[in-house]
C-alpha cells in the first residue's frame, strides 16, 4: 500500500495540507501517517515532560477537527521529538513513504513570508516527492490539471515521470513546460540579421526536440492530454504563470544549472517561494 506522511503543527496551511494528504490518499489508495514533530532541548530537564504533553494535546486537537475527514482512509497518527527543527522529522519518515505534504508556513512562521522554514528544509532535504501546499490552494481534487517543468536534467525527467502517474490518477492533462535562455540582441551585435534568427530558430528547435525526448522517454499512454509550452524566458517566471494558483506545479529539486552543493536549484526555489498554489518538490 502506497504511504504518505503530513506534518501537522496547528497553523491554518498545515490543515489545509492535512485535507489535501487526505484527498491523495483517496485517489491512491494509501494510508495517512499524520506526524506531529515538536522541539526538545537535550538539556531541558523536567520541561521535556511539559513539552511533550503539549504536543499531545496539540495533535489531538488537530485529529479531532479533522476525524470526520480522516475517517474515510486509513490512518495513524505519530508524535516525533527533534533537537533542533520538526523538519528533521518529516526528513527521517520520508525515508520509507511515497509522499510527504507540509503546509507552507506553520505556527513559527513571519506572516509575510511565503515560505517557511520547515517546508522548505522538508523539500530540499526529503528523498521522497514533497508536497507544499499553501492555505489558499483550492485545488484539493486536482482537477484543474497539473504543470511540470523539464530541462534535460534527471531530476526534471523524475518529476516529468511523477507528474504523469498522478495526471493519470487524477484524470487530468499534463502540460510540459521547458524555457530555454534567448541571448539578448545586444549579446549578439556582430550577427547579420540573416544569421541571428538562423541562430534564434535552431535554440527553439533544440528546444522543441528537447521536450520531444523527455515525453518519448515517459512512455505515456496515448490517452493522457499532454500540452507542450515551448517558449524563451525565466524558467521559474514561465513555470509560475502557467500554473497560476489553480493548477498543480511539479518541479524537480535540481536542474541542469544547479551547483551540486545547494539545498535545491534556483527553479526549484522559487517556485516553492512564489507560486500561489500546491507545488510538489521531486527529487
Amino acid at each position: 500500500m502506497s504511504r504518505i506522511v503530513v506534518g501537522v503543527d496547528g497553523s491554518t496551511h498545515a490543515e489545509r495540507a492535512l485535507r489535501w494528504a487526505v484527498t491523495e490518499a483517496q485517489l491512491r489508495g494509501a494510508a495517512v501517517r499524520v506526524v506531529h514533530g515538536y522541539v526538545v532541548h537535550p538539556h531541558a530537564g523536567t520541561l521535556v515532560h511539559d513539552a511533550r504533553a503539549a504536543a499531545v494535546a496539540a495533535l489531538d486537537a488537530v485529529v479531532e477537527r479533522n476525524r470526520e475527514l480522516l475517517d474515510h482512509i486509513e490512518w495513524t497518527t505519530s508524535l516525533e521529538p527533534a533537537l533542533w527543527s520538526p523538519a528533521g522529522v518529516l526528513v527521517d519518515s520520508a525515508e520509507d513513504v511515497d509522499l510527504v505534504v507540509v503546509g507552507s508556513r506553520g505556527l513559527g512562521g513571519f506572516k509575510e513570508l511565503l515560505l517557511g522554514s520547515i517546508s522548505y528544509r522538508t523539500a530540499a532535504h526529503a528523498t521522497a516527492p514533497v508536497a507544499v501546499i499553501r492555505e489558499g490552494s483550492d485545488d484539493l481534487d486536482g482537477r484543474r490539471g497539473i504543470v511540470v517543468g523539464i530541462d534535460g536534467s534527471r531530476a526534471a525527467r523524475r518529476a516529468l515521470r511523477w507528474a504523469c502517474d498522478e495526471a493519470g490518477r487524477r484524470g487530468v492533462g499534463v502540460t510540459v513546460v521547458h524555457a530555454y535562455d534567448l541571448p539578448t540582441d545586444s549579446s549578439l551585435m556582430g550577427m547579420v540579421t540573416p544569421t541571428l534568427e538562423r541562430y534564434r530558430t535552431g535554440l527553439a528547435d533544440e528546444a522543441v526536440a528537447l521536450v520531444d525526448r523527455a515525453i518519448a522517454d515517459v512512455d505515456l499512454p496515448t490517452s493522457t492530454d499532454v500540452e507542450r509550452v515551448v517558449k524563451p524566458g525565466m524558467p521559474a517566471a514561465v513555470l509560475l504563470s502557467h500554473a497560476g494558483g489553480e493548477r498543480l506545479l511539479v518541479v524537480g529539486t535540481h536542474g541542469r544549472g544547479a551547483i551540486g552543493r545547494a539545498l535545491l536549484g534556483s527553479v526549484s526555489h522559487q517556485c516553492l517561494h512564489h507560486a500561489s498554489g500546491p507545488v510538489v518538490v521531486v527529487p
